[in-house]
């Protein structure tokens, strides 16, 4: 993993606002008055996709077909332009990798519906596997072992990780086609989802393929741009395979106008992992806190939660005892204090824990100023008392 990468270096990598505008609340007002339409429009179209997913399953022969890919993309709500047309022969006749970057769990629908379109290409082999069936529409997996011999086109998308596209590309991962003598022809996608006024986010951060889902199926569209116009790249005689592999990442880089990742897809995920595991081991402590504190105030009624708490934080421990010690000691040298200020003495101590309000045991303003020892000498001198009068009353009665 990369030494210095840090939580704070990857939130760009993904958007962490549903809504990306200059005119926030009004485009939050419009989006208010979409919800309803978007609702039903996302019920509607989860409905079709699970029917078309049954008949591509049912059928298997569907994934090639024009219309049924066009279907497809239309229940997704997906636009696909491209501004770059290269020669039918360079996808026809040509037997090549796809090496695109990684956007959504959907980027497969658009590069096949395009290639369909207008170049009559079917690409039924992918090499990246999704855990999400419905991700899998469209898809026929082949193992990069069979690649050289399975078919004449594949799509792979490189990053492995889905990004938001638009900060910076990932380390690629060719590994999977190391030993394969297939040309790759780079392909880079852009994705947007616009809105009035605004644009809604293409992948939101901590985000997974159920939530891109949704998003595609809520928004009104998702618009790709395809573009095919880098050249193949083959590898060359004495070209080390991690060269050749940076080559290909610098060229989608510079026509896609992002900068260089110095990580990959694995060190981004254990960042995440690290981070969930730090904001877990937060909340649990958190909660261990609450618990003493609720306890503590279940013996000292008249401490507030708040001091309770200010207290647990101060002493760094989770043992009541200790914590209950700093709070009674807290009482005493307050009291202390108060009692040294309307008597000064010489070397008054400079640095005193105070609790939020003038004593922990407000029920009398007398009591106030009397410190713990006082209290607990008074204390002691009641029972003694009535100690002394039982023993009398028992001396009377046997007389």
């Amino acid at each position: 993993m990369a030494s210095n990468l840090t939580y704070s270096q990857l939130v760009n990598l993904y958007d962490q606002s549903f809504i990306q505008s200059k005119r926030r609340y009004l485009s939050i007002a419009l989006l208010i008055l979409y919800i309803p339409i978007g609702l039903g429009l996302l019920l509607i179209r989860l409905s079709l996709l699970l029917l078309l997913c049954a008949a591509a399953a049912a059928v298997p022969s569907l994934n090639s077909n024009r219309t049924f890919i066009n279907l497809v993309s239309l229940v997704l709500g997906i636009l696909t332009r491209t501004d770059s047309l290269t020669e039918p022969k360079d996808f026809i006749h040509s037997k090549q990798i796809f090496v695109a970057n990684h956007i959504t769990c959907f980027d497969h629908v658009p590069i096949k519906s395009l290639l369909n379109k207008l170049y009559s290409v079917e690409s039924n082999d992918y090499l990246n596997k999704e855990s999400f069936f419905l991700a899998n529409i469209l898809k026929k997996n082949v193992s990069a072992k069979k690649l050289d011999s399975f078919g004449k086109q594949a799509l792979y998308f490189a990053e492995n990780l889905a990004t938001n596209g638009s900060f910076k590309l990932l380390k690629f991962n060719l590994d999977c086609i190391k030993d394969s003598s297939m040309d790759v022809k780079p392909v880079c996608l852009r994705c947007t989802r616009p809105f009035l006024f605004c644009t809604l986010a293409v992948n939101l951060i901590e985000s997974n393929q159920l939530i891109n889902l949704i998003l595609f199926l809520f928004s009104p569209v998702t618009i790709f741009k395809i573009d095919f116009s880098l050249d193949k790249h083959s590898r060359q005689n004495g070209e080390s395979f991690e060269q050749w592999t940076e080559n290909i990442r610098h060229s989608m880089a510079a026509k896609l106008g992002l900068e260089l990742a110095d990580f990959d897809s694995q060190d981004l995920e254990a960042v995440w992992h690290q981070q969930h595991n730090q904001v877990q081991i937060k909340n649990d402590q958190n909660s261990q806190n609450e618990r003493l504190a609720l306890q503590i105030k279940e013996i000292l009624p008249y401490v507030t939660l708040e001091t309770i708490e200010q207290h647990i934080r101060l002493s760094s421990s989770l043992d009541i005892d200790t914590v209950m010690a700093s709070i009674l000691d807290s009482d005493s040298q307050e009291s202390s204090l108060l009692r040294t200020q309307s008597n000064p003495v010489v070397n008054q101590p400079k640095h005193v824990i105070t609790s939020s309000k003038s004593s922990i045991f407000p029920t009398r303003n007398e009591r106030k100023k009397m410190s713990f020892e006082e209290r607990k000498f008074e204390l002691v001198n009641k029972a003694r008392k009535r100690y002394l009068a039982r023993d009398y009353n028992l001396s009377l009665t046997d007389s």
